[in-house]
């Protein structure tokens, strides 16, 4: 990436997770659009729609709103980048953000649901909230959490304090399901699955564990259709989605959900 995209901007974000976050959220109006990056970290998100709003002679300014728990790894030119507060207050009002964007930081945060709370807290009625993690539902993340113990992206941690914007602030696995309902528990409504590349190592694992896969699925369906149909149906959507080619490969699981109109003050 050119412009303000540059070196400074690499290193805390992975491009294909970027450009899919991107594709999800749509087409912005953005003679209105405010939008909140938390975790903004050193501004790949921010500097790729930086370019964009600048081509289209929008300031960026006036439409991104960055935010780190360490701002001064921000290295966007033209943004300025706000601490978040103790206790992950978001350095925003209530309802003050049309889109609300959180790109590989859920794991990092030691309250998940407190973090989806506050996500939720400062979008607007109607607002959309994205959030990624690494996803632990793939299938090279399945084996490797088999044979290791532990998910891919997640390992044994130093007990010092931490960098928390690498790997070693890695503290909290989610499964995709898992992260949904924590959106769900914050009031934010539809949520919707994603992920952003397939991994070849997962789609070649796809042929061998394709029946037992099947099998396992048919088996624990049939379970919680005789035990839990109505847990069953409220969840259809997201199983049919969990168990889709594009979830067992993705590296990344990217949520998109949206806070309901008409809903009340926090």
């Amino acid at each position: 990436m050119t412009g303000t995209s540059g070196a400074a901007t690499k290193g805390l974000s992975i491009p294909a997770t970027t450009r899919a976050v991107r594709a999800v959220l749509g087409e912005l109006d953005w003679k209105r659009t405010k939008l909140a990056d938390v975790g903004a970290g050193r501004g790949y998100f921010c500097a790729l729609l930086s370019e964009e709003l600048a081509a289209r002679g929008f300031e960026p300014a006036a439409q991104l709103f960055p935010c780190d728990l360490l701002p001064d790894s921000f290295a966007v030119p033209g943004l300025a980048c706000a601490p978040i507060g103790p206790g992950g207050r978001l350095p925003y009002a209530d309802e003050a953000m049309d889109a609300v964007v959180a790109i590989e930081v859920v794991e990092h945060v030691e309250d998940q649901f407190a973090f989806l709370r506050e996500l939720a807290r400062v979008t607007r009625p109607g607002g959309t909230v994205v959030v990624t993690t690494p996803n632990v539902l793939s299938l090279t993340s399945r084996v490797r959490t088999l044979l290791w113990g532990f998910p891919e992206l997640f390992d044994p941690l130093p007990w010092e304090q931490a960098d928390v914007r690498f790997t070693t602030g890695h503290i909290h696995p989610i499964h995709p399901w898992f992260l949904a309902h924590a959106a769900l528990r914050a009031g934010l409504v539809e949520p919707v699955l994603a992920g952003d590349r397939h991994k070849r190592s997962s789609m070649a694992l796809g042929l061998p564990l394709a029946l037992p896969l099947l099998l396992a699925r048919a088996a624990h369906l049939c379970r919680l259709r005789r035990k839990a149909p109505a847990v069953l149906a409220r969840n259809a959507a997201l199983l049919r989605q969990l168990g889709g080619f594009g979830m067992l490969t993705a590296r990344t699981a990217i949520l998109c959900a949206r806070k309901p109109a008409g809903s009340p003050p926090p």
